[in-house]
């Protein structure tokens, strides 16, 4: 029996550990992993110029037509459209524990779009050749453009705003632990903000690396 890889295993990248059976009877763990992560834009093609299946309302493995590919197309499209706009990086995958629930993207319904949907995993599509099929179906073969940038929202770069927040942060984590966010080591100012009774949870700290580096880097512009 085939597993099943869903939009939201390709889309974001997921480590399963499955059970499998040898030749002598035996159960053995392994790892499956799935690429981390497809571009929107091939896994979109792939949805459209190619087989797709999903689980109906009733729990029945189907292909899917064009109306049923609506629905999941619409769940990306939303992701792809906050994704733009996310330049801290503060966009969390639907299926976290994040109270901030998004309608069309981290609602009930959105979640069981990006389960529902996908592919046997002896199916999966070349999501690249199916963005190039696109391409040519769409009369788009061999142009080439920069891809949509995000959009910024952050104060200008030599903004007072900056070196104001790096020099809070600097009396909060001390010189050395300001010091090492230049270089990317950023465990000593995670653990002086924590003494300070500031607490994340592990899925968290990778964006708040992100914010630490991006007020010393900007404070020095």
């Amino acid at each position: 029996m085939s597993g099943f890889v869903s939009v939201r295993d390709v889309v974001f990248g997921q480590r399963t550990r499955v059970a499998e059976m040898t030749s002598t009877g035996d159960v053995i763990m392994r790892d499956r992993a799935y690429p981390t992560p497809v571009a929107v834009t091939s896994v979109v093609s792939a949805i459209e110029v190619s087989e797709t299946y999903y689980y109906d309302d009733y729990g029945r493995f189907c292909m899917a037509n064009d109306e049923a590919k609506i629905k999941i197309k619409q769940v990306l499209a939303k992701y792809h459209t906050l994704n733009l706009g996310d330049e801290l990086g503060e966009l969390m995958e639907p299926f976290l524990n994040n109270p901030r629930v998004i309608p069309g993207y981290s609602s009930p319904e959105a979640v069981q779009q990006w389960i529902s949907f996908g592919w046997p995993e002896d199916k999966l599509p070349d999501f690249e050749a199916c963005y190039k099929q696109w391409q040519t179906d769409n009369g788009m073969a061999g142009e080439s453009v920069q891809p949509l940038q995000r959009v910024s929202r952050d104060p200008f770069p030599q903004s007072h705003v900056w070196n104001l927040m790096s020099q809070i942060l600097k009396l909060t984590v001390g010189d050395e632990a300001h010091r090492l966010i230049k270089k990317d080591v950023y465990r000593e100012a995670v653990s002086a903000l924590e003494s300070k009774g500031l607490r994340w949870a592990e899925n968290e700290k990778k964006a708040l690396r992100r914010h630490l580096k991006r007020i010393v880097t900007n404070a020095q512009q």
